[in-house]
């Protein structure tokens, strides 16, 4: 199945799919890039999708479908970006929208939950934490990446 098709299979996402990075807000989209925007599977804003069936739910921000060089044909990988303030106060934010994710992909979610996946905070400013704080330890241990400023998608995923 396709990312495309997945989101089209999902509930309350069924619009939500976009061509490249359209789902993106502007003011998220200089903070993510690709290797080669042509391999791009497309893009979904989940937090304004879910916003009036989930409201107060910490939501995640955006899944992004890619194409790397590396997999068979039509095997595609979602990344699940967050763009958001990266300081020692937003660490716990950021773990209860993770929560949130996880418990939403094996629900609601489940269409989108059988991709290669990658979870990424991405800085949306300053970072006040470093490589080797207690913090970047407690989000590695729950399988959540954290880069800073940009996250380039690149055409070669890791093994």
């Amino acid at each position: 199945m396709t990312f495309r098709k997945a989101v089209e299979q999902t509930p309350h996402l069924q619009q939500a799919w976009k061509a490249g990075f359209g789902a993106l807000r502007r003011r998220d989209r200089p903070h993510v890039t690709a290797e080669d925007p042509r391999r791009l599977a497309g893009s979904v804003n989940v937090d304004a999708a879910l916003k009036s069936t989930e409201p107060h739910a910490h939501r995640w921000d955006f899944a992004i479908g890619y194409k790397h060089t590396n997999r068979r044909e039509g095997e595609e990988c979602v990344y699940w970006v967050e763009v958001h303030t990266a300081s020692d106060k937003e660490v716990t934010v950021v773990l209860k929208k993770l929560a949130w994710l996880r418990g939403w992909l094996a629900g609601d979610g489940r269409s989108l939950s059988g991709f290669e996946r990658e979870f990424v905070w991405v800085s949306s400013g300053e970072t006040s934490f470093t490589d080797t704080s207690t913090q970047k330890k407690r989000f590695a241990l729950q399988g959540l990446r954290h880069q800073e400023r940009i996250l380039k998608i690149p055409n070669v995923r890791p093994a």
